[in-house]
C-alpha cells in the first residue's frame, strides 16, 4: 500500500512517515500544496494524509480538485483546525476522516487501517483465500489458525495482490505501488518476494504466473 503525506510541518511529516513505514507501508512526503497537487495528477496512491494549512495551495482546495476530477483516493485530513465548522467543511468537501492535531501514533495507525480496510474490502476485516484467512485489521495471514510470518515487503506485495484478486497485475505495477520515491525495486526483486510468499504458503495458495504479463491471485 502506498500513502501520500502532504504536511508542511517537516518534523510531524517525517514522524508520520516513520510510523507508517514501520507498519509496512510505502510513504511519500511533500510539504508544499502545489507539489502535492502535481504528484497526485500522475501517481496513484491508496491513501492521502492531508494537512489543511499548506503553502501554495490550501488543503481544502486540493481536496476539492481531487473530488472534481473524480479521484476515489481516500483522504484523512490532519489539521490543527479543530472547530466544528472546519471539520464539517473538510468532510463535506470529500474527506473520509478528520484527525485533529495533536494525535497519538496509535490513533493514526488505527484510522489508516480502518480506511484502507473499508476501501479495499468493503469493510470486511477477514478475507478468505482458499484455505487461508487474512485479517485486514492486524494485517496477518494464517492457515488453520497457524500464522504465516511475512516480512513487511512480502506483506505489501501480498496486500496488493489480494486487493486485485482475480486480476492479472504486472511486476511493474506491483513495484510502483509498494515503493516510495527514491526506492529501487526492480522486477527481479518482485519475483523474489512472490517466490518467498509461495514458499511460505505452499501449493494451496493459488498465486499463478501469467507469462509475459505478471501474476494473478485466485480466490
Amino acid at each position: 500500500m502506498r500513502i501520500l503525506i502532504l504536511e508542511d510541518n517537516v518534523t510531524l511529516a517525517m514522524g508520520l512517515k516513520k510510523t507508517l513505514c514501520s507498519e509496512g507501508y510505502a510513504v511519500d512526503v511533500f510539504h508544499d500544496g502545489e507539489e502535492g497537487a502535481s504528484v497526485l495528477e500522475y501517481q496513484e496512491y491508496d491513501l492521502l494524509l492531508l494537512d489543511l494549512g499548506l503553502p501554495s495551495i490550501d488543503g481544502i482546495e486540493i481536496l476539492k480538485r481531487i473530488r472534481k476530477n473524480q479521484k476515489k483516493i481516500p483522504v484523512i485530513i490532519i489539521s490543527a483546525r479543530d472547530k466544528l465548522d472546519q471539520k464539517v467543511l473538510g468532510l463535506e468537501s470529500g474527506a473520509d476522516d478528520y484527525l485533529c492535531k495533536p494525535f497519538e501514533r496509535a490513533e493514526v495507525i488505527a484510522r489508516v487501517h480502518a480506511i484502507l480496510r473499508r476501501v479495499a474490502q468493503n469493510g470486511q476485516s477477514l478475507i478468505t483465500i482458499g484455505d487461508f484467512l487474512y485479517n485486514t485489521t492486524t494485517r496477518t495471514l494464517s492457515k488453520n489458525d497457524i500464522r504465516i510470518e511475512l516480512s513487511n515487503r512480502e506483506l505489501s506485495v501480498f496486500e496488493y495482490l489480494i486487493t486485485h484478486a482475480n486480476q492479472v497485475v504486472s511486476k511493474d505495477s506491483i513495484s510502483e505501488h509498494i515503493t516510495s520515491f527514491g526506492d529501487d525495486l526492480n522486477s527481479t526483486a518482485v519475483e523474489t518476494y512472490v517466490s518467498r510468499i509461495r514458499k511460505k504458503t505452499g501449493d494451496s495458495m493459488k498465486l499463478n504466473t501469467v507469462h509475459g504479463l505478471g501474476y494473478i491471485l485466485l480466490t
